[in-house]
């Protein structure tokens, strides 16, 4: 770090005095001067009120452009990539903004809205597109099964905004503002120094340009830089810690409910006993013209479970996320499934929170969360391995029995689970079908799984699709 900054400096003072060099040999202040006169010039101006003045009254028509501009495209963003009808009416005036001549745009709200709003409506139009576009580009790559996530736990919507959007919108809105803070005030200069209004910067650089002052306009542009710099730097700074704000939230609501959990000795981090059966009736879908589910019924009742059998393809999945609700059936009823938790069959989890926090996120209360603490460390002995790690870091075992753990805390009535023993071992499947058949309580339990020993694990019956699809014939 120290040997990089030393050659970023060394490289600042060379320029420097080539700069310096070049205006000794030109030897006409007037025309071109160095950086010793343009530091003179601009520490004397430093030292009276009109200077600062200048800044503050630029700053504050900038600023307002820029915040402006950032709430009405995170807005539009938002609603132009659920809506195709908005972006394609907001497309031509973008395209307008983005190609017409900023000065054209400059004379033309000079005419319109006067010189002293003009400056913050040109930072807003510049500013405007790459935030709208931020936020079409973080909608069209965003992770779409945390959201099936969000709605089978039913997260709140706090939540849902804070922790599992936010989180994927922040590098492209990043990326987005650092350009932006920058553009901002190039372009907000460029305003004030055509439409001139009083007390800006603008003006200042309009004045010096008339007494020929070379040494102030240099001053002036690089005060200009220095203060896109450091807005950038403040601007992203606090962005940054707005955005770890959800999360430190999230880590304080599984901190209370351990405390409570202490506190209160007494205090029941069980699974309430929901006790309701599952009905399955005559359960159609298809796939674009290929049917995958055709009439199937399934009968649970409280307690039971049941490992569904059928080979990759055939429609496990897709079974149970009908179930879940996550896909609309074509035709049939399903009945006793308001109450669910899921193991999915990929990892669903927030990759930047901890484990603890993961099942804190979905958790109805601080007992969940508690019950959920209780389950890790019964799938993962060893807490060294997951306590105080963020998701990203464990492995594909123990995230699956993070998802287990997180389904079985859940209050429900069904346990739905896809595959949930892929990437254990057999010592951690066996470990984790004891903890699932303890925490059931008298829960329905349905598995979708390839592998009949998981069937002997669990205690469980075992179904095939096509005997589903066959039972209502018979």
């Amino acid at each position: 770090m120290k040997q990089r900054w030393a050659k970023r400096i060394a490289v600042i003072l060379a320029w420097l005095a080539i700069w310096q060099l070049a205006s000794m040999a030109i030897g006409n202040p007037m025309l071109f001067c160095g950086p010793v006169e343009s530091c003179v010039a601009l520490v004397s101006a430093a030292q009276t009120t009109s200077f600062w003045v200048s800044i503050a009254w630029s700053a504050i028509r900038i600023g307002l452009g820029f915040l402006c501009a950032l709430l009405l495209g995170c807005v539009f963003g938002a609603f132009a990539s659920k809506f195709a009808i908005v972006r394609d009416a907001l497309s031509p005036a973008i395209n307008v903004v983005k190609s017409a001549p900023v000065v054209c745009i400059i004379a033309l709200l000079l005419v319109l809205a006067g010189s002293h709003v003009t400056t913050s409506i040109v930072v807003a139009m510049v500013v405007f597109p790459p935030i709208y576009a931020a936020m079409i580009e973080a909608a069209a790559n965003r992770d779409r099964s945390l959201d099936e996530l969000a709605s089978v736990f039913d997260v709140r919507p706090f939540s849902r905004i804070t922790l599992i959007e936010l989180p994927q919108y922040a590098p492209f809105l990043r990326a987005a503002l650092k350009t932006a803070v920058a553009m901002s005030w190039k372009a907000g200069v460029a305003a004030e120094l055509i439409g001139l209004p009083g007390s800006s910067i603008g003006e200042a650089v309009y004045l010096s340009k008339l007494t020929l002052d070379v040494a102030m306009i240099i001053s002036w542009t690089a005060v200009v830089i220095v203060l896109g710099w450091l807005c950038e730097k403040a601007f992203i700074a606090l962005f940054d810690r707005i955005c770890d704000i959800p999360g430190y939230l999230l880590s304080r609501r599984v901190c209370r409910a351990h405390s409570e959990a202490s506190a209160n000795a007494d205090m029941d981090s069980g699974v309430a006993d929901v006790s309701f059966g599952l009905n399955v009736n005559r359960l159609d879908k298809a796939f674009g013209g290929q049917v995958i589910l055709s009439s199937v019924s399934v009968q649970m009742d409280p307690g039971m479970r049941v490992c569904l059998m059928a080979p990759s393809g055939a429609g496990k999945t897709t079974l149970l996320r009908a179930i879940s609700m996550l896909e609309r059936p074509d035709g049939g009823q399903i009945m006793g499934n308001d109450l669910i938790s899921v193991v999915f069959q990929d990892d669903r989890l927030i990759e930047g929170c901890s484990a603890l926090e993961n099942i804190a996120l979905t958790a109805r209360d601080k007992a969940e969360t508690v019950r959920g603490d209780e389950l890790l460390s019964e799938l993962i002995p060893d807490e060294s391995t997951w306590q105080n790690k963020q998701v990203r870091d464990l492995s594909g075992g123990m995230k699956r029995r993070v998802q287990i753990a997180r389904a079985l805390a859940h209050r429900s009535s069904i346990v739905l689970m896809d595959e949930p023993f892929s990437g254990l071992d057999d010592a951690a499947k066996r470990s984790a079908a004891r903890v699932i058949l303890n925490a059931l309580g008298g829960r329905a339990l349905l598995v979708a799984t390839h592998d009949e020993d998981d069937a002997s694990l669990l205690d469980a019956s075992i179904m095939t699709l096509d005997s589903l699809q066959l039972a209502d014939d018979l």
